[in-house]
Formats: C-alpha cells, structure tokens, sequence
C-alpha cells in the first residue's frame, strides 16, 4: 500500500510533463505558422518591394482600355464633413478610388464613376446631417463640391 502513492504521484507528475511539453511545442509551432513561416510578419524591404508601383510592358496593338483596367491617374484625397475619399481623373472623367466614412456616418448612392460627375452621400447614422461630395475633374484633376443633403 505504500508503494502504490509514490508511483501514482510519478505517473500524475510524467503526465503533466508530457502535457506541458505538448502544449509548448503546439504554442511555438503556431508561432511560426500552421503551413511554415508563410503567415510571418515581412521586413520593411519586403513590404516596400509589394507595395511598388509596377507597370505593364506597353502593347503594340491593344484595344481601349476597360475600367477594371483603367490607366494609371493620379490620386487626390478630399475631404468633407462626413468622410473622406480619394478620387482619380483619365480621359476629362472622374472616378472615385475609395472612400472612408467618418465615425457616426455610413455611405449610400455612390456613383463611382468614371463619369462627368462621380458622387456619393455621406450620411449620418443617428438621423441628423448628410452631406453629398460630387467629384469632377479640372484640369485634369479632381476636384470636389459639397452639397448639404439634408
């Protein structure tokens, strides 16, 4: 009888150990990823490589472009009341990039573009102000509006 509580206090103590020592190596291999390192964070280096502006080789006979494929423009942020967006001008026509919403407001009727005149409405989620932005180009660039859409 006395022999059994030594080996029952080493045998819980292995186990423990086993688990401990499965639960570390579960932790470190999460840490470099569940399919190796792939999910690792990047280097600057690395982060600046993908996030330059790469060209297409020019083609000798290549129809219109398409508007998922629009040529490159340059981008203007513009900013209103109730959000802000980042608009692009090709051809005499607008295009609206992105947008981000201010906090307490959510965007609807959104004509993208390209267009004469690209638009969306900012509009407050507690019922109270809207604003309308219209893009258009001048110049070759874009420029904004504002309308109060209340």
């Amino acid at each position: 009888m006395r022999m059994r509580w030594p080996l029952a206090i080493a045998a819980w103590l292995a186990a423990a150990a086993l688990a401990t020592a499965a639960s570390i190596g579960a932790v470190g291999s999460l840490s470099r990823g569940l399919f190796g390192p792939s999910d690792a964070p990047l280097r600057e280096t690395e982060v600046e490589a993908q996030l330059a502006p790469t060209t297409p080789a020019p083609r000798e006979s290549s129809p219109a472009p398409a508007e998922s494929s629009r040529a490159p423009a340059e981008n203007r942020a513009l900013a209103t009341a109730g959000g802000s967006i980042v608009a692009s001008c090709t051809g005499g026509l607008a295009y609206l990039d992105s947008w981000i919403p201010r906090s307490g407001f959510e965007t609807d009727h959104v004509q993208r573009g390209p267009a004469a005149t690209a638009s969306l409405r900012f509009k407050a989620r507690s019922g109270g102000d809207s604003v309308r932005a219209q893009v258009t180009c001048r110049d070759g660039e874009p420029a904004l509006a504002v309308v109060d859409d209340d």
